[in-house]
């Protein structure tokens, strides 16, 4: 996937012009359930209530120093994951599991996010690319699905109405990694479609936390393939060779596209490393990019 990324920077805003919003949903009699299905048509969100208080499954990881980008001896590592550094992270929770469309759906009845852009998300296709507006395959779509065509600023509202933030590389890869010198998030074992949903395994996602073999020893589940996540950290390329501190590191101050972390249901095992990174436009949504939250402790 390392060849899109001078297309994410530059070619993005150069595509064809959406198709109509009533293109952009599922095929008739085919929608998940109502709540669901209403999160994803466009317009204004109706006024509600305050978002409920919603009991978070969050995973609570103690402040710890880690080695942070590719590791000596991977085969896989490329340049922006070099240097490796160790860095220490101040406490923080994390989402157990990847945000749902149930949940999402949530934040949208609430009055508090908007609803999901269909129109302006990039679907990946069966010619294996990107294509503006396509229809989502109906499988992407169920309450306990990762919700997806997510913007950056989606996600980050629907963090921030519940007490968090997306998570920082360093918070994200610390999850992924721990403080183990391991390729993913279970271990050093090669992926296989136990552990996690990538390609070969399947042209959709899959239910959140449905992989146990893939889990993270702290039991975070997903880290690896059904959808990329959202990082709060804006991309670049060098950042690593030029970090002037390792206490919390955060990104750059500004940049062109965000930090996306994991893998997705349609990449290789190399796109699964905890040290990977990528970046995507933060204007647009992706069939293949969700997120989930983490939350401050310190």
């Amino acid at each position: 996937m390392r060849w899109c990324v001078t297309l994410v920077g530059f070619w993005l805003g150069a595509c064809a012009a959406p198709y109509p919003v009533d293109f952009a949903v599922l095929p008739p009699g085919r929608l998940p359930d109502a709540r669901v299905a209403a999160a994803m048509l466009e317009g204004p969100s109706s006024a509600g209530a305050a978002l409920a208080a919603e009991t978070i499954d969050a995973v609570e990881l103690g402040e710890s120093r880690f080695e942070m980008g590719c590791l000596d001896g991977d085969p896989d590592c490329e340049a922006d994951e070099l240097p490796a550094e160790l860095v220490r992270v101040s406490a923080f929770a994390i989402d157990r599991h990847e945000v749902t469309w149930a949940q999402y759906a949530g934040c949208v009845e609430a009055g508090v996010c908007d609803k999901v852009m269909l129109s302006r998300c990039y679907v990946w296709n069966s010619a294996r690319a990107f294509e503006r507006g396509k229809a989502l395959d109906p499988g992407m779509v169920a309450a306990q699905k990762p919700v997806v065509c997510v913007t950056w600023s989606q996600a980050e509202t629907f963090c921030e109405a519940h007490g968090g933030t997306l998570p920082s590389e360093a918070q994200w890869e610390r999850t992924a990694r721990g403080s183990r010198r391991s390729r993913y998030a279970w271990g050093n074992t090669p992926p296989t479609c136990e552990h996690a949903q990538f390609d070969g395994c399947g042209g959709v996602t899959n239910a959140v936390g449905t992989m146990p073999a893939g889990d993270s020893p702290e039991g975070v589940a997903d880290l690896a393939g059904n959808v990329w996540e959202w990082a709060g950290d804006w991309y670049d390329p060098r950042e690593y060779g030029r970090l002037r501190h390792r206490l919390r590191p955060r990104g750059p101050i500004e940049g062109d596209v965000r930090v996306v972390r994991g893998g997705s249901f349609y990449d290789a095992s190399a796109d699964l490393r905890a040290s990977y990174r990528y970046g995507l436009s933060p204007e647009y949504g992706y069939s293949t990019v969700g997120f989930r939250c983490a939350y401050p402790r310190s």
